[in-house]
């Protein structure tokens, strides 16, 4: 990957006002934000759908919050920016394949600020816009990826060297962000590529989203031992800091196997030596849900948009995530 639509204009720190973020990190006096990877090695169990209704959520709710775009599909990153602002950011190079591209290939030193939305949802609360930013990704995140392991290997870089540049990276560029964020979420890629497993082992949560049937969940334990299990011990410095957490996605209480899968996986979370814990929150099979990621000619209220789910499903989750995040 060239990079080659990125140039030095886009360097230079002179952002659109009220567009991009201009903070640095540390500047702010909130208390330290918290990182939450959503992921699954399995597509199509509701990430995307979740990422963006628990990032609406939590602005509804006061938070400032960034999402950040792991996956090559793109898809939080259209349903939150549309397609003709998320085409031009492609073209300015100002997403995160981008950013990688410059910063472990070529060597030079891009500024990640620039490449951070603001203000990028349309959905308004209490008459203002939700406080909700967005780092995406383009088409070309897992080329990237791929030549990144490729250009490191050719310089001699072991595997586990590379793990580190890729850890140290987080570290020092999105770590810092949770003194600007209240949270960030992590729209992780379906499988383990090599960011998505970096963000799954920095974050302070882990949400993995599934259906409860037997195919949705047939990868968790696979999922689950790769990094919580035997991965701990060859990634000791890089272990997460606690046990994910299953939500239960596109749920339908009258199906049986739905039922039974719950039951089993509430039997497993509470094990001894239980590799996950199980969310009480269930996120609905809901046309609702499905059409609050289209895109509107009038921008929606909240509430409008997301109508009894607010207080049947949003409410609830934000508040089970803040009681595993912060203990109250």
């Amino acid at each position: 990957m060239s990079g080659k639509h990125e140039t030095g204009k886009h360097e230079t720190g002179k952002h659109e006002t009220g567009k991009y973020e201009t903070g640095k990190p540390g500047t702010g006096k909130r208390a330290s934000g918290k990182l939450v990877a959503v992921a699954n090695m399995k597509g199509g169990v509701g990430k995307t759908t979740t990422v963006v209704m628990l990032a609406e959520a939590l602005a509804a709710d006061g938070a400032r919050v960034l999402v950040v775009d792991l996956d090559p599909q793109a898809s939080v990153s259209v349903c939150l920016a549309g397609e003709e602002i998320l085409g031009e950011m492609i073209a300015k190079g100002r997403t995160l394949e981008a950013y990688l591209a410059l910063k472990l290939i070529q060597n030079e030193k891009p500024i990640l600020a620039p490449r951070i939305r603001a203000n990028v949802s349309l959905t308004t609360h209490g008459n203002e816009p939700l406080a909700l930013s967005l780092l995406p990704a383009g088409p070309y995140l897992r080329l990237v990826e791929r030549e990144l392991i490729y250009e490191l290997t050719g310089r001699k870089y072991s595997m586990h060297a590379i793990e580190g540049q890729l850890w140290t990276l987080f570290q020092d560029d999105f770590v810092p962000l949770a003194a600007i964020y209240d949270y960030i979420l992590f729209d992780c890629a379906p499988g383990i590529s090599p960011m998505t497993e970096i963000a799954v082992r920095g974050a302070d949560l882990v949400l993995v989203t599934s259906i409860p049937d037997y195919l949705s969940t047939y990868g968790l334990d696979a999922f689950v031992q790769t990094i919580w299990g035997s991965g701990r011990k060859r990634h000791s410095r890089l272990a997460p800091k606690r046990l994910p957490h299953v939500l239960v996605t596109r749920y339908q209480q009258n199906v049986r196997q739905h039922q039974q899968t719950i039951l089993r996986l509430e039997e497993e979370a509470a094990a001894e030596d239980a590799g996950f814990r199980l969310l009480t929150t269930r996120i609905p099979q809901a046309a609702a849900l499905s059409e609050a990621l289209m895109p509107r000619e009038v921008p929606p209220t909240f509430s409008g948009k997301y109508g009894a789910h607010v207080s049947q499903v949003l409410i609830p989750l934000v508040a089970e995530l803040k009681e595993i995040l912060h203990g109250a």
